[in-house]
């Protein structure tokens, strides 16, 4: 079984506006659209080993809403279990981020729960 929860804001946008004052620019977040998201099947060696855990996957996200890159940012323990989620967050697409209403590149943080039951 796997759980997903975005928990994180974008970590710094690609743009001048990470240096210019708060109050002079409006930001949105990534969002996920979770129909493109993979449903991935628990590592089958990772269910026999009783394997669970949780994993934070930071993505890359260019300003058209696709992944670009992803680092695991909090291992859950067992690296099946981080690739696993890690491959399949890379199938997601997103609304990508903005700086006053333009597309930019940003860095979103979602975590993945793996349980047995």
């Amino acid at each position: 079984h796997l759980k997903l929860i975005s928990i994180s804001i974008i970590a710094c946008l690609f743009t001048a506006a990470c240096s210019t004052p708060s109050n002079n620019v409006i930001t949105t977040r990534a969002k996920t659209k979770p129909s493109t998201c993979g449903h991935p099947r628990y590592p089958r060696a990772s269910l026999a080993a009783n394997e669970t855990g949780v994993v934070d996957v930071s993505l890359h996200i260019s300003k058209e809403g696709r992944v670009i890159e992803t680092n695991i940012a909090s291992s859950s323990g067992y690296q099946r279990l981080d690739s696993t989620a890690a491959q399949a967050m890379r199938a997601c697409e997103f609304v990508p981020a903005t700086v006053n209403g333009v597309a930019v590149d940003s860095w979103e943080t979602l975590r993945w729960i793996w349980h047995t039951k």
